[in-house]
């Protein structure tokens, strides 16, 4: 209990600091809009035929391609949310001078992580329904409320990244030096994915790691609830990929995280930055 008060205490001083810059708050929260779904949605329509986007409907058996990119981008977001609000948060915290303190506190580390989630879950679902609202009111999204039957494989996708976080700080800790590998990491991770474009389209060498990946089957999951999309298996068989990639990628997260703070405590390199 004493940790959940502190992961919801990490949280709240999370979301108090992001909303007194308000500037700031709302460029990241149209960020996936401007650098991601309006750039696909104009470049898939360019591409249209008579309104209709033929090669997407022969793909994946809808020619919605609002529904589809914005879709894309609910993952996307997940994803950003995951690699930037949790897992680079420690080298901001490196960057403030404020991570040797904070890990000197009796709260246990991993809750620092779970706070930040707490913090990124809220900032993504803000996020979320401001990019449906553009979608709905600027670029002709629309979707079935059968979306609603995704959602358990949208919270099974948020513990997988979890786990994807804890992985990622392992790594942002020991390297520090992390702004070009997350960067780098967060557009491979979403493209593999399949937030721009079904992964059959990815070279054949790539298709089993995208299969790997958790958020693929969430992916195909959401588009086939929200759109009616033809989904890559059967939807039985995802669920099973989801939920065993998911109870791959947590441990090993955990297992990283707390390895590369081991190594950091042999190295004495919390404060070097």
């Amino acid at each position: 209990m004493d940790e959940l008060r502190a992961a919801l205490a990490i949280a709240r001083k999370d979301i108090r600091n992001f909303s007194r810059y308000k500037w700031s708050m709302f460029a990241t929260l149209f960020i996936p809009l401007y650098q991601g779904v309006i750039p696909a949605f104009l470049f898939g329509a360019a591409f249209a035929v008579g309104g209709r986007v033929i090669g997407l409907e022969s793909a994946i058996g809808t020619d919605n391609l609002s529904g589809f990119i914005f879709m894309g981008g609910v993952i996307a977001g997940l994803v950003s949310t995951t690699f930037w609000a949790m897992a680079m948060s420690l080298r901001w915290e490196m960057d403030l001078g404020t991570l040797e303190p904070t890990w000197l506190t009796p709260t246990r580390h991993d809750t620092i992580l779970i706070g930040r989630a707490i913090f990124g879950i809220a900032q993504f679902m803000v996020g979320q329904l401001m990019l449906f609202a553009v979608g709905i009111a600027f670029f002709g999204l629309h979707f079935s409320l059968n979306i609603v039957y995704a959602l358990p494989a949208l919270l099974v996708a948020v513990v997988a990244m979890l786990g994807v976080a804890y992985l990622l700080a392992g790594i942002v800790l020991v390297i520090r030096e992390a702004n070009f590998f997350v960067d780098c990491t967060n557009f491979l991770y979403g493209i593999a994915s399949g937030v721009s474009f079904p992964i059959t389209f990815l070279p054949l060498v790539l298709q089993p790691l995208a299969l790997l990946l958790p958020t693929t089957y969430a992916m195909d999951l959401l588009r086939q609830h929200a759109l009616g999309a033809r989904p890559l298996f059967d939807p039985t068989l995802e669920y099973v990929g989801l939920i065993a990639t998911t109870l791959l990628v947590f441990p090993v997260g955990r297992w990283a995280f707390a390895r590369a703070e081991r190594t950091m405590r042999i190295r004495g390199t919390l404060g070097q930055y």
